[in-house]
């Protein structure tokens, strides 16, 4: 569970990072006074933390097994340390952002840093490192980098922040727990943040082992569970249902309940269990045989499960929530089309 209704931000600073393959600048700069901005330092904190609403929990990680060589872990646990080295560290990780800036297609913006107490996180009372980024530039706040330094401009509006990561003091010794932004698809401009700049991996807790199983589940039909296989689209929407049926109804996962409930046919749980082998080996991903449903990792995976047939390029679609056995699927030889046939009590 989050709750972000104690936080308080203790230090911001501001820096300006370019796209360095671009040749744009990396503008260093002075913490700022946030005590000036207090008319508007409730929405500050909501632009900051609105976008983190995910229970996804993350680590930072190395290759080589060994944590200190992953340079946005060394400077957090620093700050955590001794809090004096806040505007330093902070240099660091804008340098850094800056050097993994590497991709044309990478937006320059501001890069915000910022000290945050008493985040309520999975029932502990933590403190926080946030990093924002805003790429865009009719963002909440417009920066104006006067000459006595930079200065914010409050912008009534609905922008969001671009990237976002709070990095939790809980956990050190195995990374710290840190939370980020659901990124909307994967991308060189998503991809370069949690993967090149700060090196994070899903914690392996209820919401990752939810995810990798559903996420199996829709693997298992778009490889297997298909029409090359005689499984035909009602059939095969159907299960997916199923599927989200048992994780949307059930506190607990057990694989032979799963199985037995959702797979039905002794002939397609052997099929399944050959598929998850072989995608445990071949991504090294360890599937669980028992663990607890993550709600939030059942909510979002609703999004991705599709439960329409779509014909000819969507111009006709019949949504499937059940009853499969009542939509048969034939060939008119005459029109040499296909067609279903859809079979129903009474009309709504």
């Amino acid at each position: 569970m989050n709750d972000f209704n104690s936080v308080k931000l203790k230090n911001l600073i501001l820096h300006i990072v370019g796209n360095k393959v671009q040749e744009e600048p990396l503008f260093l700069q002075e913490e700022l006074p946030f005590k000036e901005y207090e008319l508007f330092y409730k929405e500050m904190l909501h632009y900051f933390l609105r976008p983190i609403n995910s229970s996804a929990r993350y680590q930072f990680f190395d290759e080589s097994g060994d944590l200190k060589l992953n340079e946005m872990y060394g400077f957090a646990k620093r700050i955590f340390e001794n809090p004096e080295e806040f505007k330093v560290q902070s240099e660091n990780m804008a340098k850094h952002l800056y050097n993994t800036s590497t991709h044309p297609r990478i937006k320059g913006g501001e890069l915000y840093i910022v000290y945050l107490e008493d985040f309520i996180v999975d029932g502990d009372v933590v403190d926080g490192i946030g990093i924002f980024k805003a790429e865009k530039k009719d963002g909440f706040m417009t920066v104006n980098p006067w000459t006595d330094g930079i200065k914010l401009l409050y912008r009534k509006g609905s922008s969001k922040i671009d990237r976002a990561c709070i990095i939790l003091n809980d956990r050190k010794e195995t990374g710290f727990k840190i939370l980020l932004k659901e990124e909307s698809k994967k991308s060189v401009e998503s991809g370069y943040w949690s993967e090149s700049f700060l090196r994070v991996e899903q914690i392996a807790d209820s919401h990752l082992h939810t995810t990798n199983y559903l996420q199996l589940c829709r693997g298992f039909v778009a490889d297997v569970f298909n029409e090359d296989h005689n499984v035909e689209k009602p059939e095969q929407i159907a299960f997916l249902q199923r599927s989200l049926n048992y994780f949307g109804t059930r506190d607990e996962f057990n694989v032979v309940e799963f199985e037995n409930e959702v797979l039905e046919e002794p002939d397609v749980i052997d099929s399944f269990i050959e598929f998850r082998k072989d995608i445990s080996e071949k991504y090294d991903i360890e599937v669980y045989p028992e663990f607890h449903i993550s709600a939030d990792a059942v909510r979002k995976a609703r999004k991705d499960f599709k439960c329409l047939i779509k014909l000819d390029s969507g111009k006709v679609q019949i949504a499937v929530k059940g009853n499969e056995e009542y939509i048969e699927k034939g060939f008119d030889n005459e029109r040499n089309m296909n067609y279903y046939t859809v079979y129903f009590h009474e009309e709504d």
